[in-house]
C-alpha cells in the first residue's frame, strides 16, 4: 500500500511537469500562484477566518456578536467539545477544493487545503500537542469512496505544522444518511450514538483530542464524535474544520 501511494505521488508530479494543472475554481492556469491548484485570482477570494471569532464553532463574529448564544451559526448547539476552530469561510476556491476532495476523487486537493491551513493565525498554538482525530466514514462509505477525506485533511495539516499526530481512534457504528437532505434538529437526531472509541484503544485523559472533519454546518457530527471521545474519558476535546457555512 505505501509502494502504491508513494508510486501514486510521483506519476501526479509528473503529469503535473507535463500537463500543468489548472484551478480548481475558475478552470484558468494556476501559474506561480500560492497554491498547486488554485490561481492568484482565485487564491485572493479565499477568506481566512480571522478574531474575533466564536469560539464554539469558529465563526468570525464581525462585530455583531460577543459569544457562542449571540452566534447564530452555533446557537442552538449545546457543545459537547471545548472550542471550534474554522479555517476559512465555505465558499469560492475553499468549497471547490473540498467538494473535489469529497465528491471527486480530487485527492490533489489535500496538499492546497493543508496550505490554507498555515495562512490561519494562531492555528499552530491550537494544534500544539493536539492529537488529530478523523471523523470517520462508516466501513460502506468508506469502500464507496476509496478513501476518508477527513483523514487526508488531517495529515496533510499535520504534516504542514509538524506536530500533531492523526489517530483512528473513532469508529462510525451507523451508516446513517447524508445530513445534506436534513434540518438541524434532524441532524442531531440521525447521528445520535452513531459514533464509538474503536476497540482496544486507550484514551488518555490528560491528551488534548482535536477532531477534524471538512465543514462545519451544524456541529451535529462534531459533538457526536465529542461525546464518544468524552464516554471513553477524554477529558480536553476541541474540533477543527476547514471550512464553515
Amino acid at each position: 500500500m505505501k509502494l502504491w501511494r508513494k508510486a501514486k505521488r510521483w506519476s501526479g508530479a509528473l503529469l503535473d511537469t507535463a500537463f500543468p494543472p489548472s484551478c480548481a475554481s475558475c478552470g484558468g492556469s494556476v501559474g506561480n500562484a500560492p497554491l498547486p491548484h488554485v490561481c492568484e485570482r482565485c487564491f485572493k477570494r479565499i477568506r481566512i477566518i480571522e478574531d474575533p471569532r466564536c469560539l464554539t464553532c469558529g465563526y468570525p463574529f464581525f462585530g455583531d456578536a460577543d459569544s457562542h448564544e449571540d452566534c447564530q451559526h452555533c446557537e442552538r448547539l449545546t457543545p459537547q467539545f471545548g472550542r471550534g476552530w474554522a479555517v476559512a469561510l465555505f465558499r469560492g476556491p475553499v468549497r471547490d477544493l473540498l467538494y473535489a476532495l469529497k465528491y471527486s476523487n480530487g485527492l490533489w486537493a489535500a496538499e492546497d487545503i493543508g496550505r490554507i491551513a498555515e495562512y490561519a493565525e494562531g492555528l499552530s498554538d491550537f494544534l500544539e500537542e493536539a492529537t488529530l482525530v478523523p471523523v470517520p466514514l462508516h466501513p460502506r462509505k468508506l469502500r464507496e469512496r476509496g478513501y476518508n477525506q477527513s483523514e487526508l485533511i488531517a495529515g496533510s495539516i499535520a504534516r504542514r505544522f509538524d506536530r500533531p499526530e492523526v489517530a483512528r481512534l473513532l469508529a462510525r457504528r451507523v451508516d446513517t444518511p447524508s445530513q445534506t437532505q436534513f434540518n438541524r434538529v434532524e441532524r442531531y437526531r440521525n447521528l445520535k450514538n452513531a459514533f464509538r472509541v474503536n476497540r482496544r484503544v486507550e484514551i488518555d485523559p490528560k491528551r488534548h483530542y482535536v477532531i477534524v472533519d471538512d465543514v462545519f454546518t451544524t456541529g451535529s457530527t462534531l459533538n457526536a464524535c465529542a461525546a464518544a471521545l468524552q464516554k471513553a474519558g477524554a477529558m480536553n476535546v476541541d474540533a477543527l474544520t476547514i471550512g464553515h457555512g
